[in-house]
């Protein structure tokens, strides 16, 4: 459920970036879809999150490194090669596939610049890639603890906490004022540190601490709820006022402002993913429609991932062609976000599921299986 919701979250925010930043929206439409963009910044780090402690659920104790990783690579890269070519096809449909041609989308697999959002491919399969040092760690920490493993595995988070912390300083404060001093492949990892997993690995930790003791931290997570709210209200605050004093009055704003790697929006991050996981287990609970809805588009998400740039790319090229004159939607850019957001949603998770029915599908969209229930 939770992987439907951080799906949506990231279409969302992709939507948004579409059309706050131009010039012809309205200052108030402008900050009304970043008051947004600040609530549905979780999405990454939720994805992160749910890999961790799925990877823990699922591989704690019964490791088969060979195995793990040829069948994440089937399940990950090969997708990622596939829509890394669609991409490329579709930006360069003039280009005759040659040798030139597979020079180019390799180029595009390892640093990607026509699908903005493949970045989280590079950046997760590291994550897979380093899984068995991060599994022995665990270990240890809950072996060393002995009959205190709990108070073991809580140092270990607030101590990464506190790391964390400090890394997105460095990220926000310093490497960005001091990169030209570095020599030129410095540079190049410093400018794309949000493909190393260090700048996401608390998330990934929190989430395997969560799997190793999942009923504790559910009624931890429950009883957090009156802090949580105070820890939300401060980091939303100062993470608007971040983007207002950095933008000021004058358009287009610049989101860039509100990247996941700084202080406010880690705190920020945080507090919206434990609201997340309090609503997910209330949810969880009924048979509703939301809850099949939401298990459904995470069952597609990592598919509808890859795919809805694409969708969305076309979309707006439509709506600029046509909601001047015929819908009637000029400046109007709160409705246009949302209207967006929706058909982007459903016409992505449409084309996973319908790649699904045929044969060897699962190696565009990836594995569509059912996963056990952890958040």
């Amino acid at each position: 459920m939770l992987r439907g919701i951080a799906f949506l979250a990231i279409v969302l925010q992709h939507s948004i970036g579409q059309f706050a930043i131009r010039k012809d929206t309205s200052l108030f439409d402008a900050y009304t879809l970043a008051v947004v963009y600040h609530f549905v910044k979780f999405g990454v780090p939720a994805f992160v999150l749910l890999t961790g402690a799925a990877l823990v659920y699922n591989y704690y104790g019964k490791l088969s490194y060979p195995t793990f990783i040829r069948k994440r690579s089937i399940d990950i890269l090969v997708p990622y090669f596939l829509w890394t070519a669609i991409y490329y096809v579709y930006m360069f449909p003039e280009e005759r596939i040659h040798f030139q041609w597979f020079k180019e989308v390799g180029r595009q697999i390892i640093a990607p610049t026509l699908g903005y959002h493949f970045w989280f491919i590079l950046m997760i399969f590291q994550f897979y890639l380093l899984f068995p040092l991060f599994l022995k760690g665990l270990i240890w920490a809950k072996e060393r603890g002995g009959p205190l493993e709990t108070r073991t595995l809580n140092s270990l988070l607030v101590v990464t906490g506190l790391g964390y912390m400090a890394l997105m300083w460095v990220s926000y404060k310093y490497l960005p004022n001091h990169a030209a001093s570095y020599p030129d492949f410095l540079q190049y990892f410093i400018t794309n540190r949000n493909t190393n997993f260090l700048f996401y690995s608390f998330y990934f930790i929190f989430g395997a601490v969560i799997a190793i003791e999942l009923e504790r931290w559910r009624k931890i997570i429950q009883s957090s709820l009156r802090w949580n709210i105070v820890l939300f209200i401060i980091a939303y605050s100062w993470a608007g006022y971040e983007l207002f004093v950095g933008s000021g009055y004058s358009l287009p704003i610049n989101l860039n402002w509100s990247t996941t790697l700084k202080p406010s929006m880690f705190i920020l991050v945080f507090s919206e993913l434990i609201v997340l996981y309090l609503i997910a287990m209330k949810v969880t609970k009924k048979n509703s429609w939301l809850n099949k809805l939401l298990s459904w588009l995470g069952k597609y998400s990592f598919g509808a991932y890859l795919a809805h740039a694409l969708v969305l790319g076309e979309l707006v090229k439509f709506i600029d062609a046509y909601h001047k004159v015929y819908l009637g939607l000029n400046q109007h850019y709160v409705l246009v976000t949302f209207v967006a957001f929706l058909i982007v949603s459903v016409v992505s998770s449409l084309i996973c599921y319908m790649i699904s029915m045929i044969p060897f599908g699962r190696y565009l969209i990836g594995p569509t299986g059912s996963k056990k229930k952890l958040l």
